[in-house]
């Protein structure tokens, strides 16, 4: 019976520390999908505030999952064997962690397409700055030339 009660306590810390994962890879996402609308709404201003900020606050999120990711090993690892002898008691909350599990796969995958989506866009955003610039070189060089040709006509 000890052992019984045992594994139930560990399911329940394992069932937390899967809802707390969802939560924040949940949080991971919005911060996403948020840097996502200011590349494409803020092409010529300097969002570089906002992505220190974004930033930062992502790592601590990821911090936690990683502390969080070596208590669930932790606690995985020190049923030895237990859950599967006793599998058919414990039967719908397994269920139930497969399916957290799997939503976190889902929420993961979805943070990576956004991350690469906005790393393109962030591309995109540094090549038409870039061009921007070269563009005030141009006019401001051909501007130089225009008024040395007209302080050299006027010299003559």
């Amino acid at each position: 019976m000890k052992d019984l009660e045992e594994i139930y306590n560990k399911i329940n810390n394992l069932t937390y520390l899967l809802d707390r994962k969802i939560e924040l890879l949940s949080l991971i996402l919005n911060i996403t999908k948020n840097q996502k609308l200011v590349f494409e709404n803020n092409k010529n201003q300097d969002t570089l505030p906002f992505l220190d900020i974004s930033i930062e606050e992502k790592q601590k999120l990821i911090d936690e999952l990683v502390s969080i990711d070596d208590m669930f090993l932790s606690i995985f690892e020190s049923f030895k064997g237990n859950l599967n002898k006793h599998k058919d008691i414990f039967k719908e909350d397994i269920k139930t962690l497969k399916h957290k599990i799997q939503e976190i796969t889902e929420l993961d995958f979805k943070i990576r397409i956004q991350e690469e989506k906005n790393k393109n866009l962030q591309n995109i955003n540094i090549k038409n700055n870039l061009m921007n610039v070269e563009k005030v070189k141009t006019l401001k060089v051909s501007k130089d030339n225009m008024l040395k040709k007209y302080k050299n006509n006027t010299n003559k």
